[in-house]
C-alpha cells in the first residue's frame, strides 16, 4: 500500500487520461467505464472532472455533473487500488461538494451499489441521506432474440394500438405519465438510466426519448402504458445498449408496449437492453418472466442493488 502524503486536487486535462485508464483497470475486473467517457468529461463545459495528485502522481477522481442549474449530479469517483484507505476519496468528495456550492447547487445526488460499502461509509459520513433503491435487471446479446420472443409470447394485440413517441412535449400525455410514474416516485423526482439518473423534467424527458426510444399503447377502453428508454451513457454508442427507464401502465398494455418496442428497437442497433426498476413490483416480474438476469441474484428479489443518495447544502 502506498502512503498518501498530502492529497492536491485540480481540475482535470486530457493528459490525466493515461493515469485514469490505469486507476480503473482495477475497477469491475478491467470493464470500467471511465476510459470510455474520460475525454468528454474532460472537455464537458457543465461539469467539474477533478483529479487529486499525491506527490504529484494522479492517484483519484470524480466528477460533478450539473444537470440543471440548481441540481448536480455526482459520479465516477475513483482512487487508486494501491492508495486506498488513506484519505484520497474523502479529499476529491470534500472537493466535488465544494464544486457543487459555488456552481449554486440546491441538491446533489449519485447511485452507488449496494456492496460499495466504502462509499456508502464515507458519503454518509458527508451528510448524504439515502433517498431511494432500485433492482438493477440486464439483458445480454446472445440472449437477447430469446427474450424478445418471449415477450412478444405475452402481447395480445388484439384492439391495442402501440406506436413510438419521437418527441414528446411538456403536455404530453406521454410525459406526464413519464413525471406521476412509481419509478419516478420512488427516485425522488429522478429519471433512473441504468447507475445514471436525470431529473425527470420534460426536457430529460424529451433527451431521452431522442437518444434511446420512447413507446405509448392504448386500446379502446382507455387504458394505457408508457415505455421510456435511454442508451447507456457506460458503453461505446456502437455497443448498442439500450437501458430502460420507465414502464409504467395496464399491465397487459405493458406486455405490448415492451414487445413493440423490443422487436422495433432490435432492427435499430439495440443489442442489449439493462435497467434499474423498482424492487420486487409488476416490471421485476416481467423482465424475470421473459428471461433477463438480477444483478446480484443472492440478494433477495424485493431487496435494492442500486441505492439513491442525496445532499442537500
Amino acid at each position: 500500500m502506498g502512503s498518501a502524503g498530502i492529497v492536491m486536487t485540480r481540475a482535470a486535462t486530457l493528459d490525466d487520461i493515461p493515469a485514469m485508464v490505469r486507476i480503473s483497470a482495477d475497477i469491475w475486473d478491467g470493464d470500467d467505464y471511465i476510459p470510455r467517457v474520460a475525454k468528454q468529461w474532460v472537455g464537458d463545459p457543465e461539469g467539474r472532472f477533478i483529479v487529486a495528485e499525491c506527490d504529484g502522481v494522479v492517484r483519484g477522481f470524480g466528477r460533478l455533473a450539473m444537470r440543471t442549474p440548481t441540481d448536480g449530479w455526482l459520479e465516477g469517483l475513483r482512487v487508486d487500488s494501491s492508495f486506498r484507505r488513506h484519505g484520497v476519496a474523502r479529499v476529491i468528495a470534500r472537493r466535488l461538494l465544494e464544486e457543487a456550492l459555488d456552481a449554486g447547487a440546491k441538491s446533489l445526488r449519485f447511485a452507488t451499489s449496494c456492496d460499495n460499502i466504502e462509499s456508502i461509509a464515507l458519503n454518509e459520513s458527508l451528510g448524504f441521506v439515502r433517498i431511494g433503491g432500485f433492482r438493477h435487471f440486464y439483458c445480454d446479446p446472445q440472449p437477447l432474440p430469446a427474450v424478445i420472443q418471449a415477450a412478444q409470447r405475452h402481447a395480445g394485440t388484439a384492439g391495442v394500438e402501440a406506436e413510438r413517441v419521437h418527441s414528446p412535449g411538456p403536455d404530453d400525455t406521454f410525459t406526464l405519465a413519464i413525471q406521476g410514474s412509481t419509478t419516478v416516485a420512488g427516485a425522488r423526482g429522478m429519471l433512473p438510466s441504468g447507475f445514471v439518473f436525470y431529473p425527470a423534467s420534460a426536457h430529460f424527458i424529451a433527451e431521452m426519448a431522442q437518444r434511446g426510444c420512447a413507446f405509448t399503447a392504448h386500446d379502446g377502453d382507455g387504458r394505457r402504458a408508457v415505455l421510456l428508454m435511454d442508451t447507456s451513457s457506460e458503453m461505446w454508442p456502437e455497443a448498442g445498449e439500450f437501458v430502460i427507464s420507465v414502464l409504467e401502465g395496464d399491465y397487459s398494455l405493458c406486455w405490448a408496449v415492451l414487445s413493440h418496442a423490443f422487436s422495433e428497437m432490435s432492427g435499430q442497433g439495440m443489442r442489449s437492453v439493462s435497467g434499474c426498476v423498482p424492487c420486487g413490483g409488476m416490471v421485476a416480474s416481467m423482465l424475470t418472466e421473459i428471461g433477463f438476469e438480477m444483478w446480484h441474484e443472492e440478494i433477495p428479489p424485493d431487496m435494492p442493488t442500486v441505492l439513491l443518495y442525496e445532499y442537500l447544502p
